[in-house]
């Protein structure tokens, strides 16, 4: 990948660029996160998805704010009644290229917090380029129904999830395995009768997504990781993606492990959410 670079800072994508791959990602993500009982719509000028059965955040989000900063202002506040209606604990907005550049005040002003910056990591397969590191050195293969709850256990101890949302983990998962955009790899160790990490992804329309990867604790640091992230890019270019994105904390541990894998920072990402109890405190 050989991109324009945006001149106030060279790691990005320039704006054009950036915008253009910043919508196609978030086309995936939002397929990704209405797997089997989820639907996509637009509120205001925001793309949003809600799946009552997706207990992760991918699964409930707004993003794609593009329009006049009274328009966005409108939506985050339609957003408000969006989530509450549909019973989850807090609204959540996706800000990258696809969101206009003032979203920051107009969030400030209407209630909203930034609680996190990320960047998108993208990488483009290609056949006879060498993945850096031994493949199969580590045993990857497909997931089965038996190896949902210790992947659901590894995956909510991961997110710090809520009991309620580790509960309804399995049954998340199982719906995935059903869809053949969905890509679930196990890594097993002959020590522990649970897996020892997992990859978990999805692919459509020519993009890949590498969402969720873990291996435990104590079996870190030993190129675990780094053929679970093989195995998973070759899934989404097995699945047609020309392209495969993943997102990490902007200047963390998973950035700088994705980038030693040839992944390269594209453009940056801004999570908002509105705590919905706020409302009524205010």
């Amino acid at each position: 990948m050989d991109p324009l670079h945006d001149p106030d800072d060279e790691e990005l994508l320039a704006p054009e660029q950036a915008r253009e791959l910043a919508a196609l990602v978030e086309r995936a993500q939002l397929a990704s996160g209405a797997v089997r009982e989820g639907r996509i719509g637009k509120v205001g000028v925001a793309d949003v998805v809600l799946n009552a059965g997706n207990p992760l955040s991918l699964g409930n989000l707004a993003c794609g704010l593009w329009g006049t900063s009274a328009e966005v202002a409108t939506t985050l506040f339609r957003l408000e009644n969006v989530f509450a209606e549909a019973g989850r604990p807090e609204a959540v907005v996706h800000a990258s290229p696809t969101t206009v550049a003032d979203i920051e005040g107009i969030a400030d002003d209407s209630g909203w917090h930034a609680v996190a910056e990320n960047v998108a990591l993208l990488y483009r397969p290609d056949p006879g380029r060498e993945w850096a590191g031994r493949a199969g050195e580590h045993p990857v293969r497909e997931a089965t129904e038996r190896d949902l709850p210790s992947v659901a256990e590894l995956l909510a101890d991961e997110l710090d999830l809520s009991t309620g949302a580790e509960r309804r983990l399995p049954r998340y998962l199982g719906q995935r395995l059903d869809d053949p955009r969905c890509f679930l790899h196990v890594l097993e160790d002959g020590e522990l009768e649970r897996v020892a990490g997992f990859v978990l992804g999805f692919a459509e329309s020519g993009v890949g997504l590498i969402e969720h990867i873990a291996v435990r604790p104590g079996r870190r640091n030993r190129g675990r990781g780094r053929e679970l992230l093989r195995v998973g890019v070759e899934s989404a270019a097995a699945r047609g993606s020309v392209l495969v994105a993943t997102h990490a904390e902007d200047g963390g541990s998973v950035q700088r492990f994705a980038e030693s894998c040839g992944f390269g920072v594209a453009y940056e990402v801004v999570s908002y959410t509105r705590g919905l109890e706020e409302r009524f405190e205010e």
